[in-house]
């Protein structure tokens, strides 16, 4: 089965099936880039407005990593800080049942 998407007057077919679902939701993110871009710009031609879509969806993709980046950072250091207490706790309780 082929899947038919369009943008910017550009005709794309996907086949897999994954694939074009993951690219139904691309081409809905792109294609309200483009139509704000054009509502901006209506001087500009396909060209430009394609690349100036590319680098907002880019520009928005960098800010997310780093945003995933940081929670990551903040749950290793939580995850590290619970397991020392963890440790500390089982730690002492060993201690308190060998003197029991």
């Amino acid at each position: 089965m082929e899947y038919k998407f369009e943008i910017l007057g550009q005709k794309i077919v996907v086949k897999n099936k994954e694939e074009a679902d993951l690219a139904e939701i691309a081409m809905k993110i792109v294609n309200q880039k483009v139509d704000d871009i054009k509502s901006k710009c209506p001087q500009w031609g396909p060209q430009q407005i394609a690349v100036l879509a590319l680098l907002e969806v880019a520009g928005e993709m960098v800010k997310d990593r780093k945003s995933i980046d940081q929670y990551r950072e903040e749950l290793d250091k939580k995850c590290s800080s619970l397991m020392t207490e963890i440790a500390k706790v089982s730690s002492n309780r060993r201690h308190h049942l060998e003197a029991v």
